[in-house]
């Protein structure tokens, strides 16, 4: 069961060490950048950590005689049927989503929450006042466009492929093997946010996306639509730092 765990809650010390490391390194360069929240240069140490969660997953499994392709459950003939149930499942995730979104942004400002998006997601505006060089955001564009490729996948293969999977097998029962990999799965995406009142959100919200993913899981026995789900989510979201780029934001 230690591998289950370590699974589960690895990658948020990972993330947490990489985004130091990272952030002293940009300080190494003489950039101004305020810590903890680097949204719009996440994906940068997001894709670092998601190579070392490869190899680790790769050799928990080869011990068990196992394999990536065997837990991602990838079958060619099924590929159209996989490809339709994940824009499905994106719309049965999303729904939840967006509703604890609204309704923890409703706890913490109440009616008024509308008012308070910008502050939540975007974070303080003088923490961007100082614009980041061209190569940094180039580069970070360069990685975004394989983010999707490795995070998606490893983060199913992870949470509800491999920890979900044994969490159940141990306790015999479904909702704990939901339940615990779906906290890591909430704490991890922390780190995406550009403020604490973002960082509540974003652990919330994602909380409840883990536990959709998981019963879907559990009820399909298919990891690969999710998969699928999963890349489409990550297609968006890697599209930011091109367009910041792009249309000079910053």
């Amino acid at each position: 069961m230690k591998n289950a765990w370590l699974v589960s809650f690895v990658r948020i010390p990972l993330l947490f060490a990489m985004m130091i490391s990272f952030f002293y390194l940009l300080k190494l360069f003489g950039l101004d950048v305020t810590f903890p929240f680097l949204p719009d240069l996440s994906v940068i140490y997001f894709t670092i950590v998601n190579v070392f969660c490869f190899f680790l997953l790769s050799r928990i499994l080869k011990n068990e005689g196992r394999s990536i392709k065997e837990l991602a459950g990838f079958q060619s003939a099924r590929l159209g049927k996989d490809v339709l149930y994940g824009f499905l499942w994106l719309f049965v995730l999303y729904i939840p989503f967006a509703a604890t979104v609204m309704g923890t942004m409703f706890v913490m400002y109440g009616t008024d929450f509308i008012n308070h998006f910008e502050t939540v997601f975007a974070g303080d505006p003088e923490s961007y006042s100082v614009s980041r060089p061209t190569w940094l955001l180039g580069f970070a564009a360069i990685v975004s466009l394989l983010f999707p490729f490795l995070n998606a996948p490893i983060e199913e293969l992870m949470y509800r492929g491999y920890a979900q999977s044994r969490f159940i097998k141990n306790y015999k029962k479904v909702w704990i093997g939901i339940l615990i990999p779906s906290i890591g799965f909430a704490l991890q995406h922390v780190m995406l946010a550009a403020s604490l009142q973002g960082a509540v959100v974003y652990a919330a919200a994602f909380f409840v996306w883990g536990v959709g993913s998981g019963i879907i899981y559990h009820k399909q026995k298919r990891l690969f639509p999710l998969i699928i789900c999963h890349f489409l989510v990550n297609i968006a979201f890697s599209i930011f730092p091109i367009l910041f780029l792009f249309f000079g934001f910053y």
